[in-house]
């Protein structure tokens, strides 16, 4: 008989220790099924207060400061919510609980900083252009080509590229040294000579094939390095050819230097935002575009 009433003494005090160890009687029935115990009982144990619990308890052999790790049950995580509005056009103040979504803070657009893709990318090819009008004051150099039409007294076309010394080889005239000259002063000078060393004959000259240029694009760009270019590049067509400019570089001051002498600074805003391309200074063999 005490044997038995002692086995029912420590179910009731495990029993009771599950019940300490949970906020507020946490799920009792769910013990009460588990450990067989009566409603009268659980009613009872329920009723008792804490010291008569431990009291209970060290009556039948459970230590219940001891064991009640053994038995303890993790508080429920509540879910994080946040409070929005009912709807979007409802200024009341009612709102509904929803669950907050991370990625919401993702959505916020990525600022991108201003002009530096205008030049971005690297081009897969670059041809020198030699179909579009040179200018006048287009100064001509070793390479340069010239259309030369004779009509008159004697009809005849020629294509005369200037040599490394700076001179055309005319036929039935000899050199004429052009290097140096502007497209407009070698224009005159052709057809002067023409028409004095040769009676009743005339002159057309057009330019032919443009030389080709080597430029640097040294400092902050995507790809530094010399080019090859024609040789009525600009900077801003050096620095598409180099890739454009590198995130750290400036847009602001980008400096022309020939033999190592400053010849200008080139403030892309002005062109980006103002569309002033004055500062978009040619380029000669050797010159560098330093970003």
């Amino acid at each position: 008989m005490d044997r038995q009433l002692y086995s029912l003494g420590r179910l009731l005090a495990k029993f009771l220790i599950c019940l300490c160890c949970t906020a507020s009687l946490f799920a009792p029935n769910s013990y009460s099924s588990s450990l067989n115990i009566s409603p009268a009982q659980l009613a009872l144990l329920q009723s008792m207060s804490p010291s008569q619990r431990e009291a209970l308890a060290r009556q039948y052999g459970v230590d219940l400061q001891g064991t009640a790790a053994e038995y303890a049950i993790d508080e429920p995580v509540q879910p994080v919510v946040s409070v929005v509005p009912r709807d979007a056009n409802d200024e009341s103040d009612e709102y509904r609980n929803v669950e907050v979504s991370e990625s919401d803070e993702s959505m916020e657009s990525e600022l991108r900083p201003f002009g530096y893709d205008l030049f971005a990318g690297e081009p897969k090819s670059f041809e020198p252009v030699n179909d579009i009008p040179v200018s006048s004051d287009y100064s001509l150099g070793a390479g340069d080509s010239l259309k030369i039409q004779l009509y008159g007294k004697q009809s005849s076309s020629f294509e005369l590229s200037i040599d490394s010394q700076g001179q055309i080889q005319f036929p039935e005239l000899g050199p004429i040294s052009l290097a140096g000259s502007t497209f407009a002063e070698a224009k005159q000078r052709i057809v002067d000579t023409v028409s004095r060393r040769m009676i009743g004959v005339n002159a057309s000259v057009a330019m032919g094939q443009l030389r080709s240029i080597r430029v640097f694009v040294l400092g902050e760009a995507y790809l530094p390095g010399s080019f090859v270019v024609s040789s009525l590049s600009t900077m801003t067509n050096a620095l598409v050819l180099s890739g454009g400019l590198a995130k750290t570089g400036s847009l602001r001051s980008i400096q022309h230097k020939r033999k190592g002498r400053l010849i200008g600074t080139l403030d892309l805003y002005d062109l980006l935002l103002n569309g002033d391309n004055s500062k978009d200074a040619s380029l000669r063999s050797g010159d560098v575009v330093f970003i």
